[in-house]
């Protein structure tokens, strides 16, 4: 009895993890169609560490990639060092990774604290501080109460259009039976770096 239960919790937990992976339909609460393949909203974050502020026109010509994380996050801990491998491994042919801080719930934090984090979590990239939501408001949450995560991704091509959207939770590579789906994802965004960077406009 107890082997069959146990069988029948990791088919759940299998199943889940499947079904998660797949992709959203627009009706569906995290859809990215409202951002998908359309022009990057502005941004306005309070301010920037371990670099000057970036800016949109500043970044033209990359790929840019972006990753809000928080606090007790154990997505973030699952994803942010993959993360920190990217920026290593694309950084000569264009790819710009930015972690996104916003704190939950919002509140101050000293930057002192942020750094720290995103030293812990192996992220040694820019940091934006998006304090107030603001960004995050305008790109994911504007207009969409029922959105289930703010721990979210965009890779913006060179043009400044959105191409690939994690719409929360964790996303690496692993042969995890439970993390299937965000093996998945993380190949999925790997070769989207990969096409995108090798498409002509990328060379300009």
């Amino acid at each position: 009895m107890r082997r069959t239960l146990s069988t029948l919790l990791l088919g759940l937990i299998l199943a889940s993890a499947t079904a998660w992976a797949e992709p959203l339909s627009p009706a569906d609460a995290d859809s990215p169609a409202s951002v998908l393949d359309l022009p990057a909203r502005a941004w306005s974050f309070d301010r920037w560490l371990r670099t000057p502020p970036l800016t949109p026109s500043a970044l033209r010509g990359k790929l840019v990639l972006l990753r809000w994380f928080t606090e007790e996050c154990h997505y973030c801990e699952g994803t942010l060092p993959e993360l920190e491998r990217l920026r290593k491994r694309y950084d000569d042919a264009g790819l710009v990774v930015i972690g996104v801080f916003h704190p939950k719930p919002m509140r101050p934090v000293r930057d002192a604290r942020i750094l720290k984090l995103a030293d812990r979590l192996g992220f040694h990239g820019p940091i934006a501080v998006d304090e107030r939501w603001t960004t995050l408001e305008r790109w994911w949450l504007d207009g969409h109460p029922e959105r289930n995560w703010t721990s979210v991704s965009f890779l913006v091509d060179q043009a400044g259009t959105v191409r690939w959207v994690h719409t929360g939770g964790e996303y690496h590579p692993g042969e995890d039976p439970r993390h299937r789906g965000c093996a998945r994802q993380y190949a999925e965004l790997v070769a989207t770096i990969d096409r995108l960077l090798a498409e002509p406009r990328a060379a300009q």
